[in-house]
């Protein structure tokens, strides 16, 4: 708050916030506080009848009836929006925007919306989001069909999250859409008749960003993309596009059945065929011996 807000009868203050298509707003996501003290009165969230395009607006028609604002106190609004269908995936990302209004003038009899005002400049904050591309191949590099996959997103508190998988006509390139940095792990759930199935993929996603300012006010920008296998059998390399946000890898499947590891199951099962065989042998030698005589 300004170092003259005692000076003011009232004062009017408002939060407004621009959205582009791709992002989706929760009006009962919004939490006020006032110097880390939350609040939850004295304020309204608009979402209808607004002007500039604004997605939503959180309107205090007289700050000075929370006793809680004082000179030099600070306002945070918090907010969460989802991304949707409509996102942009690449380094033009999804514009949310948002600035400040403010009463400017303490003599002013009138007070509130109508009031005097004066506004900060617009503040950028550029939503990325990525995706990656799996292309199913053989191991002549020739697109195979008959698999399936799943790609889940492992969270901070230990649990995963699925990311929805789009198909190509044959069945041979998925695209998973929505991603963010993180780590990820890539699950062949069903291996082409014929070949050898893959263990589960783990890479990771890493972006980078940097905020440049100019004469309106801050914005982000993608600096760089990249993604890191960190376990899998398979052969997989990421190519990066930091221009259209893909993360793309081909995954070979090798034709044939794989043997049993040593010490498994099927080796056991083999020795104990051979001993058999060398007993049976023995017995069979034995008995010729015994007819000699």
């Amino acid at each position: 708050m300004a170092s003259n807000y005692a000076s003011y009868k009232t004062y009017y203050f408002a939060f407004h916030d621009v959205e582009e298509r791709g992002l989706t707003f929760n009006k009962n996501s919004v939490k006020v506080y006032v110097d880390n003290t939350a609040i939850t009165s004295g304020y309204t969230v608009v979402t209808e009848g607004l002007a500039d395009g604004c997605t939503f607006e959180v309107k205090f028609a007289d700050l000075k009836q929370i006793s809680a604002v004082k000179a030099g106190s600070k306002i945070r609004v918090e907010y969460t929006s989802k991304l949707n269908e409509n996102a942009v995936i690449g380094e033009q990302g999804n514009v949310n925007k948002a600035k400040l209004q403010y009463s400017n003038n303490p003599n002013d009899e009138q007070g509130g919306e109508n009031g005097p005002t004066g506004e900060t400049p617009w503040d950028n904050v550029i939503v990325f989001t990525y995706k990656t591309v799996i292309n199913k191949v053989d191991d002549e590099n020739q697109p195979l069909k008959g698999a399936e996959f799943t790609l889940s997103k492992k969270m901070k508190n230990g649990t995963t999250t699925t990311v929805a998988v789009v198909k190509d006509s044959e069945g041979t390139t998925f695209t998973f859409n929505g991603l963010d940095d993180g780590d990820y792990v890539l699950t062949e759930t069903k291996t082409p008749a014929g070949y050898n199935s893959i263990k589960p993929i783990t890479f990771t996603v890493t972006a980078n960003h940097a905020i440049e300012w100019d004469g309106t006010g801050r914005t982000d920008v993608l600096t760089s993309l990249s993604g890191d296998k960190k376990s899998g059998s398979a052969e997989f390399t990421m190519t990066a596009s930091k221009a259209d946000g893909s993360l793309t890898s081909s995954v070979v499947n090798k034709p044939g059945s794989s043997l049993p590891e040593t010490g498994g199951m099927g080796t056991i099962v083999l020795y104990a065929a051979g001993a058999v065989l060398v007993i049976a042998a023995g017995v069979y030698f034995g008995l010729k011996k015994k007819n000699a005589r």
